[in-house]
């Protein structure tokens, strides 16, 4: 017994220093243009479509009759129209608009799905944005990298969820870093968001956007329950959320991603399936945040104690934060194609 209250007071000092520590910092994606970037939306007619014009052009651009997945839907749109709060020529750029990057992100293979784009987050109206601006962002040549990139992004994803079981979801996680280095190739350093200081390096920013791509998922300090890191916006613009909306069915990003491809001791139990996305956070912690393993350890062990994971579990969660610290950390600033595939292999045999 006083063992175990050792053990919890060594954890709860730990996770103090914590508090202190480890930053609480919002970094901002740099995802999609400014508006100060924007060119003009996509031209509509000249003169006002009537609202059964504006309701064909809609359905006709892909998107779904009534909300399914928090969508707006046709609906929604020609309720908005029918009070005001958006006009008919914008209803009618915004349906060319779709039509425009579900033919533009085809060119990497597979067609983004229409509906994905008609969502609006409480996270995206807080940073200024709608489903009709990002929609107009994206079909301008400033946000053509981005289009790519999520394009590229995504024909990967959807060869591995429809292809055959060779593939993983290490595998294809992994190897979403290519897509983001080509992004951050192309965009110029004016044409990037608001970034924090702690993004001071090429490989932290791949390292982040790959963050932000494969899940969006941020870290809560267990004692403040303030978020660590932040997305924005741009936290719903993620494989998993492009995947419902190909398939029509909501569902957890573990579910979706699976744990294929990781060494048993890297899992652990099957109820611990969200190995992807505790991956790609313990790398943003450690590689971006400088968050030691202790602290790591310690909030795997607090999550143990309080009832939020098992033994076995905790066992799994803390052998990734350590193969991402002896495997990822050494090199990556500098060679960060040869840290993801020591993590690879690492993960892969155990």
């Amino acid at each position: 017994m006083k063992t175990l209250v050792y053990s919890i007071l060594l954890i709860l000092l730990i996770l103090a220093l914590a508090v202190v520590m480890v930053p609480q910092l919002r970094l901002i994606f740099f995802g999609l243009p400014e508006d100060r970037l924007s060119a003009p939306a996509t031209p509509a007619d000249a003169a006002p479509a009537s609202p059964d014009r504006i309701a064909d052009a809609l359905r006709d651009a892909g998107l779904h009759a009534e909300p399914r997945l928090g969508d707006i839907a046709v609906s929604g749109h020609m309720a908005r129209l029918a009070d005001g709060t958006v006009d008919a020529s914008t209803l009618a750029a915004y349906a060319a608009g779709i039509a425009a990057l579900t033919e533009k992100s085809a060119a990497a293979g597979q067609p983004i799905p229409p509906a994905f784009w008609d969502a609006e987050t409480a996270d995206m109206l807080a940073d200024g944005w709608t489903s009709y601006k990002v929609v107009a962002a994206l079909n301008t040549t400033e946000g053509k990298p981005y289009l790519d990139a999520l394009g590229a992004a995504w024909t990967r994803f959807h060869s591995f969820k429809t292809g055959g079981v060779e593939d993983t979801a290490l595998d294809t996680a992994l190897d979403m870093f290519a897509p983001v280095l080509a992004l951050l190739f192309e965009v110029p350093q004016e044409h990037l968001l608001e970034q924090s200081p702690y993004l001071d390096t090429p490989s932290e920013k791949a390292l982040y956007a790959w963050q932000q791509l494969i899940s969006g998922a941020t870290r809560t300090n267990p004692l403040t329950q303030m978020r660590i890191f932040d997305h924005g916006f741009a936290r719903r613009f993620h494989l998993g959320t492009i995947w419902q909306y190909e398939t029509g069915t909501p569902a957890r990003d573990a579910e979706i991603w699976g744990v294929s491809g990781f060494a048993p001791r890297f899992v652990g139990p099957a109820e611990n399936d969200n190995q992807i996305e505790h991956m790609s956070i313990s790398m943003v912690v450690q590689g971006v945040l400088d968050e030691p393993l202790l602290i790591l350890d310690a909030f795997e062990e607090f999550e143990q104690l309080t009832g939020g994971a098992s033994a076995a579990e905790a066992a799994a969660d803390e052998a990734l934060n350590a193969a991402v610290r002896d495997l990822f950390l050494p090199g990556f600033q500098t060679d960060l194609d040869g840290a993801v595939e020591r993590l690879r292999a690492g993960l892969k045999t155990g």
